[in-house]
């Protein structure tokens, strides 16, 4: 019955329905929609996948396949695409947003004003409101599913120690947009250097930042930072481990453990090819598909978000690609 299958009277479905409230019981999501008519949509504010920018493909497929599942509980999404690189667009996106009748929000905080707004306007609405990708662990009130920032980063330095002298030296690279949210990329940071600071280990760590982006000036600098270090081991990227690939590849640098973070098409390339050691995948299929269903559980019970919910963090190599790309 709580399939709704046929067969069922509607005075076994109403005794059922009460036995199962009586006893606390918590339903299947299916068996709380038959007492209910009403149509839910939860608006997803995720950045448009381009070629510049494919990791925001494999999040949509995730919130497609959750949709699936939810759609027979009356449960629908409503896509809400902005320019990553426009604050414009995203400001008219979450005004859209607000102006619209949603009962749950799905977000990427890339704007940290403009999320806020939005982030505001749920709660005094009451909206349940979930951020995937980046979280704002400072602000009262935050919802958030994805990676811990900063255990990856934790990780990554503990990976890269067993791959490098124990008084090697690593590089730490970031090939950001000044817009971009630095905060996700601190935490990484952050979680990388007190791993050293919590050991005997007398690895050098020296750092090198663009928060221009990447340009044919960008590698000459970071190739030469590279020439400029000749006991140099390892490099954890930060962002942009794609770029950093690519120099090391242009300029024929072998001598290197390279990790950096996403299983994107040009990251795949050179994992394959040897460039690349390690990636750690943020999973974001997994993140859009298991956050809509947290929303859809909060909507339809009425329960309260987690206020973090972390999904595992996979490290991707050359040998185990192959279940990570499908």
């Amino acid at each position: 019955m709580l399939h709704n299958r046929g067969g069922v009277s509607q005075e076994t479905r109403e005794r059922i329905l009460k036995a199962i409230e009586e006893l606390n019981y918590q339903p299947n999501l299916l068996a709380s929609r038959l007492k209910s008519t009403k149509e839910y949509v939860v608006a997803v504010l995720l950045p448009q996948a381009t070629k510049e920018i494919p990791f925001w493909h494999d999040h949509i497929l995730g919130v497609e396949q959750a949709e699936k599942e939810i759609r027979q509980l009356e449960v629908t999404t409503k896509v809400f695409y902005f320019d990553q690189n426009s604050e414009d667009s995203f400001r008219e996106r979450v005004n859209e947003i607000m102006a619209d009748t949603v009962d749950g929000v799905f977000m990427v905080p890339v704007f940290y004003e403009e999320a806020i707004r939005l982030l505001r306007h749920c709660q005094k609405s009451q909206v349940p409101c979930l951020l995937f990708d980046t979280n704002l662990p400072d602000e009262t009130g935050v919802r958030y599913i994805g990676q811990n920032a900063y255990d990856s980063g934790y990780l990554a330095a503990e990976l890269l120690s067993y791959c490098i002298p124990s008084d090697g030296t690593i590089l730490l690279a970031n090939i950001v947009q000044e817009h971009d949210n630095h905060l996700q990329f601190a935490k990484r940071e952050e979680g990388f250097l007190a791993f050293f600071r919590e050991t005997s280990l007398t690895t050098e760590l020296i750092r090198f930042e663009s928060r221009r982006g990447f340009s044919q000036e960008i590698a000459q600098q970071l190739a030469e930072v590279i020439r400029q270090t000749p006991n140099l081991n390892g490099i954890f990227t930060i962002n942009g481990v794609q770029h950093v690939a690519q120099v090391l590849e242009q300029q024929g640098f072998t001598d290197y453990r390279l990790i950096g973070y996403d299983v994107i098409p040009e990251t795949i390339h050179f994992l394959g090819n040897g460039t690349i050691h390690f990636l750690i995948s943020q999973q974001p299929k997994m993140q859009a598909y298991e956050g809509i269903k947290l929303l859809s559980q909060s909507i339809l019970l009425k329960k309260d978000l987690p206020e973090s919910y972390y999904l595992p963090i996979d490290i991707v190599m050359k040998s185990n690609l192959k279940y990570h790309v499908k």
